[in-house]
């Protein structure tokens, strides 16, 4: 027989123990049974200077590597030469002046059409 699935679950890594850590219940040392003593590790590390640097630092690299990458992606556009802008734009103009007159005769029309209803 076949097991459906397929799939075989990996082994979770075990992460290494911090060698700094808090003692919760009791001060580290003490052989007292009655309070429970559990190892929080602490989560910020002394070394690497205040959360708040490590934090802009992060941040400064995330913009730098952005900009970095908008850059790349600019130098694989197809600009446009100037005769082939100076094209387009006239085209852009001649046709919103195009639908600006046809939309002001609907408009001048309608109005026309109000007036004479109501009087």
């Amino acid at each position: 027989m076949k097991k459906k699935g397929g799939k075989k679950r990996q082994k979770r890594k075990k992460r290494p123990q911090n060698n700094r850590s808090m003692v919760i219940g009791g001060v580290s040392g003490e052989k007292d049974s009655s309070l429970q003593q559990k190892a929080i590790p602490i989560k910020r590390d002394l070394d690497k200077g205040s959360f708040f640097d490590r934090t802009i630092k992060r941040y400064v690299s995330i913009g730098v590597q952005f900009l970095r990458e908008a850059r790349l992606e600019l130098n694989k556009v197809k600009w446009p030469t100037r005769k082939e802008l100076l094209a387009s734009t006239a085209m852009v103009i001649l046709l919103v002046l195009v639908v600006a007159f046809f939309l002001g005769l609907i408009d001048f029309g309608v109005i026309k059409i109000i007036k004479n209803i109501i009087g």
